[in-house]
């Protein structure tokens, strides 16, 4: 009885070293592209900036507010790209632990979210700037 109980922990602590290692992959992988995130969003961001900066916006809330609402953008659209990794734990949990995650499905996740917030980051420029003042 004492061996069948031996056998049994090893089998759960094989187990749990074996979620593990697969959640910390799925977080090491997207963690490695955040960059790339990153980069896209903020010099989007940049480049609206720029091109609406002499609109009426611009003077009535104020430069700093401007910049101060684009890194508050940023911060969260990172709070929201932690959902992708966050979405394929909870998954994994949520299904039969089996992990059946491959790169293609976390490759497609990462680029439709990345255009989703590139368009949200566009929109939340163009609103700000242009449609708030649109004659």
């Amino acid at each position: 009885m004492n061996k069948s109980k031996n056998l049994s922990d090893i089998e759960t602590l094989k187990t749990t070293v074996f979620e593990q290692s697969h959640i910390k992959d799925m977080i090491i992988w997207w963690e490695k592209r955040r960059l790339i995130y990153n980069v896209l969003i903020i010099a989007l961001s940049i480049f609206s900036m720029y091109s609406y900066w002499d609109y009426p916006m611009r003077t009535m809330i104020g430069s700093e507010q401007i910049i101060i609402n684009a890194i508050v953008f940023v911060l969260g659209a990172n709070l929201f790209y932690t959902l992708g990794w966050g979405s394929g734990i909870i998954s994994y949990y949520r299904i039969d632990k089996t992990y059946v995650s491959s790169n293609r499905k976390r490759w497609i996740l990462f680029t439709l979210g990345t255009i989703f917030s590139l368009i949200l980051t566009n929109w939340n420029f163009v609103i700000e700037f242009d449609v708030l003042f649109a004659h």
